[in-house]
């Protein structure tokens, strides 16, 4: 009888726990931590593993700052030499060689924040050298290769290793942009741009200066000229007079051109009178609108030449300016005529008018007259407008419509340019950028004259 109630106690105690583990297994699952045995037999949490865009590598203490892919979320993973790191190609590389703007899969230990792996994931495309774009803030859009792609906040900007504003990359420089399908998650300056200053060119106002091959400009007072970096030649012109110096640019650095020892003289450049028919349409030269009212001074060479006009077909040639003064006559066809593309060649007619020292070359810009641009700060720094002065801030100028380069220049501080977009919206336009940050080098560079 005793033995009887000993059973029944053991089946009683056998339901109960198998109902407690039907119960805890009907309850809600819960998290399941992975955890790694180290050679002391403790527990580690097992390795994590994140992609991001890398922000700072800092070499000297072997730290590397990933940004999450599409979010503000950081992590510092610290690196030695017994981390794994390969690049695109899958060959190995020291963390030092990982670079700022890249894209990155990591794997880390958590709980001492070392760095175990690196590669670069598959889905991610990388194009260099990248200097034919064009940003539209209105859809966060970046388009270049025949492709328009998506940036938002999280997208990392950067230049030499240190972030920008998108807003700070200007039409001169040259990008290296990475992300995955049509999202842009960094976009880094490899070439950026530096500023030419004139100094003691005052002869030559009215007339033209050609820097390099691709930009040609009028000439104005207290001019400041933002170029990609490089070395050119610069040559100013007017009337029959020519100054030549070479230059070389660095990035975010200004440059002064000294004319001081110019001395007049019979110089090669020719005076270019235009007839160009319809009267009204646009010339432009190596890329730059230019009014044609008055006659040209060119420097010689060759230089190309396109004139459009609605309803008429585009003009597209080359112009090969070699004798002191010609005319140059372009003719529009209504554009249901079929036409080439030839060379348009000086005249052997020769055009005697030439500018005075109050005509200029402009360049051909939709004004909205009745609005205004007013830049209010940084306080006290000179203003320039697509190379042009304008004023110490607080300033207020005519509204230029369209897409335009805002420079900002003070003694003492880096000077700064800012890509804007000015709608056409019958509106006033107001800009306030942030304060300039003080030059670690003070002293000018003097370009050289020409051989």
């Amino acid at each position: 009888m005793k033995n009887n109630k000993i059973w029944r106690v053991l089946l009683c105690l056998g339901a109960f726990f198998m109902w407690s583990s039907m119960l805890a297994g009907c309850g809600p699952a819960q998290e399941q931590r992975t955890t790694r045995v180290d050679r002391n037999g403790g527990a580690t949490e097992a390795p994590a593993s994140t992609e991001g865009v890398v922000v700072t590598n800092d070499t000297a203490t072997r730290q590397l700052t990933l940004r999450d892919l599409g979010s503000d979320i950081e992590t510092v993973i610290a690196y030695d030499a017994t981390a794994t790191m390969t690049d695109r190609y899958g060959q190995e590389r020291d963390g030092s060689e990982i670079e700022v703007g890249e894209i990155i899969e990591v794997k880390y230990d958590p709980s001492s924040g070392k760095l175990l792996a690196t590669d670069i994931p598959e889905d991610v495309w990388e194009y260099q050298e990248v200097d034919d774009y064009k940003f539209d803030s209105d859809e966060s859009s970046l388009s270049f290769a025949d492709r328009k792609y998506k940036y938002t906040d999280q997208t990392f900007f950067s230049s030499d290793g240190k972030p920008i504003e998108m807003m700070e990359i200007n039409k001169q420089d040259v990008l290296t942009v990475r992300g995955t399908g049509y999202n842009v998650y960094s976009v880094v300056k490899s070439r950026g741009h530096g500023y030419i200053r004139l100094s003691h060119y005052k002869d030559f106002i009215g007339g033209m200066i050609e820097v390099g091959d691709s930009m040609i400009l009028p000439v104005t007072k207290n001019m400041l000229i933002t170029v990609g970096e490089g070395s050119y030649k610069v040559i100013l012109s007017k009337n029959h007079s020519a100054a030549v110096k070479n230059v070389t640019v660095h990035n975010d650095k200004e440059v002064t051109l000294d004319f001081s020892d110019y001395e007049p003289a019979d110089s090669k450049v020719g005076v270019i009178t235009f007839d160009i028919k319809p009267a009204g349409a646009d010339l432009t030269i190596n890329g730059t609108a230019v009014s044609y009212r008055r006659p040209i001074a060119l420097a010689y060479g060759v230089y190309q030449v396109k004139v459009a006009m609605t309803g008429y077909t585009t003009y597209t040639g080359t112009l090969d300016v070699e004798e002191k003064a010609s005319t140059v006559r372009i003719d529009l066809v209504e554009e249901k005529a079929d036409t080439t593309k030839t060379t348009a060649k000086p005249s052997s007619t020769s055009s005697k008018t030439s500018t005075d020292d109050t005509d200029s070359t402009t360049r051909t810009k939709k004004m909205d007259s009745d609005h205004t641009i007013t830049v209010s700060a940084p306080e006290g720094a000179e203003v320039y407008l697509d190379n042009v002065y304008k004023g110490l801030a607080p300033c207020t100028f005519t509204k230029v419509i369209g897409s335009q380069t805002i420079t900002l220049r003070k003694d003492g501080y880096t000077t700064k340019s800012y890509s804007v977009d000015v709608l056409d919206d019958d509106q006033d336009v107001k800009f306030s950028f942030s304060d300039l940050g003080v030059k670690e080098e003070t002293a000018e560079t003097t370009a050289t004259p020409a051989p």
